[in-house]
């Protein structure tokens, strides 16, 4: 299991996310905790989705959670708590899940932050464990604990400037203490196989730094996630960076990224021109990687913006429908340039035969779900939307040999699941293996009998052998 982002989810998940996105706008937050909280227990990877209920909990708590309320509600918690962390050796990712319906109800609970952050390590889920970390030393700076915890994923996530900072700040704490003598060495070392060896090993870090306003730059530079705020002020600090050094074309890749983040497509397609007209960026392939997610990015803004009025006005809009076609369009073109440049990228090729499959190209979709099996995380998936593009050609014996080697695979009826058995059930029907077909929709029915139309179907066959 590792992390992935938002645009490697399904499309019903990607959906649930843009409706948690909106809802946050129209300020119900707690629809969007609901939302990110059941995406998170079948995806806990997407730190993306973590970081979206992070602040979705946050607002709920500013909103209401004042008084004796709160004071219950955190007690309610020390209750919990315990179980989520007995839960760590042998299922890390329950864990995760009991910290975050602590955080539903107090979105600073530092022991809940710090066991969703146990979890992460235990998976590997670097990110997400500094992001937790983080979270808790910006409002507990004294913790000494949590600073070498937070100075530990630092080092692992490659944000080695701030686990050097993290780090001598330690030191100057205890310097006594043999452990966190280590922890500088071993941030030294990262950071300087990531940024050059310093001039002078024996100048304390911070001396290296010409002022307050430096030091607070760095401090956003190696950050590892940013609000609203630190954002603006990370592409101030790139712009200066920029003005002083325009010939480096990393800081334009840092700058464009930041603009992306704050969906300021219009800067970042400036900016991205000015980096392409370096001389040493014709060929260079995160900054064309930068180029394709931007005109995706740009498009489906556009397109999420038209949606929401189009709900608001309850009509339809022919720009709207223009627009699909254009984004889906531009996915497509995109991800195949991509998949030229990073052939051996499964995730990459996932999502292009789901590109393929949704333009209706399922021959080309099936060449790139047959390669993205291989991948560990991938297989369970690209099964199911093989058997999809078999099914879409009419050849369900194909297809249901792809569902059921997938079926083996889940433990657990999550949607996921449910939809996988529901498509068996289809198969056998198609097959005329009416009996096989009931028994994959009775296993739905028992646990949910309103998917979909399985009800339906049960009551026609058993009214059928009345």
């Amino acid at each position: 299991m590792s992390e992935f982002s938002e645009q490697e989810l399904g499309d019903r998940d990607r959906r649930k996310v843009d409706n948690a996105r909106l809802a946050m706008t129209r300020g119900n937050s707690e629809y969007t905790v609901d939302i990110c909280y059941e995406l998170l227990n079948e995806n806990p990877g997407c730190l993306e989705v973590r970081q979206l209920l992070r602040k979705a909990q946050r607002q709920v708590l500013a909103s209401g959670g004042k008084g004796i309320g709160l004071k219950l509600t955190r007690l309610a918690n020390y209750i919990v708590l315990p179980f989520g962390y007995l839960a760590l050796l042998r299922n890390p990712a329950k864990s995760m899940s009991i910290g975050e319906s602590v955080l539903n109800k107090d979105g600073y609970n530092t022991r809940a932050l710090s066991l969703v952050a146990r979890g992460a390590g235990k998976l590997k889920f670097n990110q997400t464990e500094a992001f937790c970390l983080e979270s808790i030393c910006d409002r507990n700076p004294d913790d000494f604990v949590k600073m070498e915890r937070l100075c530990e994923a630092l080092i692992k996530v490659g944000s080695t400037e701030k686990a050097l900072a993290i780090a001598e700040r330690l030191m100057r704490l205890k310097p006594s203490v043999g452990y966190i003598q280590e922890l500088v060495k071993s941030a030294s070392v990262a950071h300087s196989i990531n940024k050059g060896k310093w001039a002078d090993k024996e100048e304390d870090f911070r001396s290296k730094l010409k002022d307050k306003t430096e030091s607070s730059s760095l401090e956003r530079a190696s950050k590892v996630v940013f609000d609203e705020d630190s954002g603006k002020e990370r592409i101030q600090d790139l712009t200066s960076v920029i003005h002083q050094d325009p010939q480096q074309v990393d800081n334009y890749k840092l700058l464009i990224r930041s603009l992306i983040q704050q969906e300021d497509y219009n800067e970042a397609l400036s900016w991205l021109e000015k980096a392409f007209a370096l001389p040493q960026a014709g060929n260079d392939v995160s900054l064309l990687h930068l180029r394709s997610e931007l005109r995706v990015s740009r498009v489906e803004r556009e397109l999420f913006d038209l949606k929401r009025e189009s709900a608001s006005e309850d009509e339809s809009n022919e720009r709207l429908i223009e627009l699909e076609k254009e984004f889906l369009g531009l996915k497509l073109e995109e991800s195949r340039k991509l998949v030229e440049q990073f052939p051996n990228d499964y995730s990459r090729r996932f999502k292009y035969g789901e590109y393929l499959l949704e333009s209706g190209f399922v021959d080309g979709a099936i060449q790139q779900f047959q390669i993205s099996q291989r991948s560990p995380s991938l297989r369970i998936k690209s099964l199911v939307l093989l058997a999809r593009c078999f099914m879409a050609k009419d050849l369900f014996d194909l297809a249901l040999e792809q569902l059921q080697r997938a079926a083996e695979s889940l433990n657990v009826m999550d949607d996921f699941k449910k939809e996988v058995l529901y498509l068996l059930g289809e198969c056998f029907e198609r097959l005329e293996r009416d009996l096989e077909a009931i028994e994959e929709y009775k296993a739905i029915y028992a646990n949910d009998i309103g998917y979909k139309d399985v009800a339906q179907k049960i009551d026609i066959f058993y009214g059928k052998k009345r």
